[in-house]
C-alpha cells in the first residue's frame, strides 16, 4: 500500500474513535465528586449559623426558708472593701451579725438581741417604735400584738397591743393624739424572698397610716433558720446597701 493509502486509513480510524474517546470523558467527569470547600463557601454568605450551645442547670424551686442565694450580684457575698466611686461604710456587729451601716448613722441597742441602726441625729426624724431607721431583732421574736413571728403575718411589723403614735405629728397643734390607726393588723400587700447578705429572707411589706392620714409602708426580712428579722418601717434609701453588706456567724 502507498503513503496516499495509510493516509487515508488513518482518518477513518480516528474519524471511528473520536466519538467514543468524548463519551468516556464525559463518563469520567459525571463520576468526578464535586469540591466540598467550593459548595459550602458558596452557600456560606446565605446560611444561617449555629447556635451557641448554653449550659443549663436543672430547675430548683423557690426555696421556704433560707438557702444561699444564686441569684445575680445582688446576692453574692459583700466585699470587704467599697467599690470604685462609692465611700466605705463601718462595719458593726449585732448579736453575732455584722453590716456596714452610713457614717453618719450608730447602733442603738435594745438589750442583747434587739437594736437599731438610725442617723446619729435622728430628733425630728419619722420614727416607730423608738426607731428611726433600721430594726433589728434577733433570737425569740415578736410579731402582731406580741405573738411569734412568722412570715406573712397579719400586722406582723405591729408589736404592740395598744394604740401607738404616728411616725410624723404625734401631738400635732390643739392637742389631739395622731395615733397609727391603720395596717396594724393588715395582711401583707406584697410578700415573696428577698436576698439579705448571701441569703434568701422571707420579705413582706405592709400598709399603714394615722389619724392625720400619713401613710408609710414597714417592710421585714426575715430569716427563720438564722433567728433574725429586719425592719424598716418608713423605707430609707440606705436599706438595701445595708441588707446587702449583712454577714451571718459561722
Amino acid at each position: 500500500m502507498g503513503l496516499t493509502g495509510l493516509t487515508g486509513l488513518t482518518g477513518l480510524i480516528g474519524r471511528r474513535l473520536l466519538p467514543v474517546v468524548g463519551l468516556v470523558a464525559l463518563g469520567a467527569a459525571a463520576c468526578t465528586p464535586a469540591d466540598p470547600h467550593a459548595s459550602a463557601s458558596a452557600a456560606g454568605s446565605s446560611a444561617p449559623p449555629a447556635p451557641s450551645a448554653v449550659a443549663s442547670s436543672p430547675a430548683t424551686g423557690a426555696p421556704a426558708t433560707e438557702p444561699p442565694s444564686t441569684a445575680g450580684p445582688a446576692t453574692a457575698s459583700p466585699a470587704t472593701t467599697a467599690p470604685a466611686g462609692r465611700p466605705s461604710w463601718p462595719r458593726v456587729t449585732v448579736a453575732g451579725l455584722s453590716f456596714e451601716i452610713p457614717p453618719s448613722w450608730h447602733i442603738v441597742r435594745f438589750g442583747t438581741d434587739q437594736a437599731c441602726a438610725q442617723p446619729v441625729q435622728s430628733a425630728g426624724l419619722p420614727a416607730v417604735f423608738g426607731c428611726a431607721g433600721l430594726a433589728v431583732k434577733t433570737g425569740s421574736i415578736r410579731g402582731s400584738e406580741q405573738r411569734p413571728y412568722q412570715a406573712d403575718q397579719n400586722g406582723g411589723w405591729y408589736t404592740a397591743t395598744d394604740v401607738q403614735p404616728c411616725p410624723v405629728d404625734t401631738a400635732p397643734p390643739g392637742g389631739d393624739f395622731n395615733g397609727i390607726r391603720f395596717g396594724a393588723g393588715s395582711r401583707p400587700v406584697e410578700t415573696g424572698l428577698r436576698p439579705v447578705g448571701n441569703r434568701k429572707a422571707d420579705y413582706d411589706r405592709w400598709q399603714a397610716g394615722c389619724d392625720s392620714g400619713y401613710s408609710f409602708s414597714p417592710q421585714g426580712w426575715y430569716l427563720p433558720l438564722s433567728r433574725v428579722l429586719f425592719l424598716d418601717y418608713i423605707g430609707h434609701p440606705e436599706t438595701a446597701r445595708i441588707l446587702g453588706s449583712v454577714r451571718f456567724p459561722g
